[in-house]
């Protein structure tokens, strides 16, 4: 049996041409910049800043209604708790400012990769993306189990108080334990004769482009200029 019949296809970035930027380095680039505007104070930071959404709010459409309700809903709370109403204005102004540059750039750049381009984004080896999947399915397995034991117990034995009942418990735990660790055993032999954690390749790793380089030091000079203008 062949191990590409068993494959986690979620997305194919094999294919991608030069002209298009890793989706590891647009999460990276996205991540920074949220960082930045997240400690950015200063009016001319937040303006140099708000440059980058501007761009993208041009460019695309993006739905910022709903964001900005929850804003306002926020910053009426800030003026009638704040110790000085006028202090928690200017906060809550600054804080919405923040929360709306982020959202745009993160609806702009992160958005269009859909979850396989963010799943391919996060670099991980492919045995523990393999084995995360495995142990949260193992977890799912024993809260169902255990769950059905605890209704059939309540059901079959209403009455059990005391060291029975404790008992009882020990039983149906020791006896879901039994059978996970069970369960979890035929799940790693299937993978064993599906071909081991390399039947669950998923993608080819991209090597560095060239505009990957360009990107990131246009985003690090940016990042670098906004947090500096806190400082000036």
């Amino acid at each position: 049996m062949k191990g590409e019949t068993f494959t986690l296809n979620i997305a194919d970035y094999s294919t991608i041409t030069d002209c298009e930027t890793s989706p590891a380095v647009t999460l990276a680039c996205a991540v920074c910049y949220a960082l930045a505007v997240s400690v950015s104070d200063s009016l001319p930071a937040l303006c140099l800043a708000s440059v980058l959404p501007a761009v993208i709010m041009c460019r695309k459409k993006i739905n910022i209604t709903k964001i900005n309700i929850m804003n306002a809903i926020m910053l009426l709370t800030m003026i009638l708790t704040w110790p000085v109403a006028r202090e928690g204005f200017v906060r809550g102004v600054v804080i919405s400012l923040r929360v709306n540059m982020i959202y745009v750039t993160f609806a702009g750049m992160l958005a269009p990769l859909g979850i396989g381009g963010l799943y391919s984004a996060l670099i991980l080896p492919e045995k523990l993306r393999v084995l995360v999947i495995l142990t949260l399915r193992g977890i799912y397995i024993m809260h169902e189990r255990f769950s059905a034991a605890l209704v059939a117990l309540r059901l079959r034995a209403p009455e059990l108080r005391g060291v029975m009942k404790l008992r009882a418990f020990a039983y149906v735990v020791a006896s879901v334990v039994l059978q996970s660790s069970r369960k979890s055993e035929r799940m790693m032999y299937a993978v064993t004769c599906r071909g081991g954690f390399g039947g669950f390749r998923r993608d080819v790793n991209r090597s560095v482009t060239p505009r990957d380089v360009v990107m990131c030091a246009m985003f690090a000079v940016y990042i670098a200029v906004i947090v500096g203008c806190n400082y000036a």
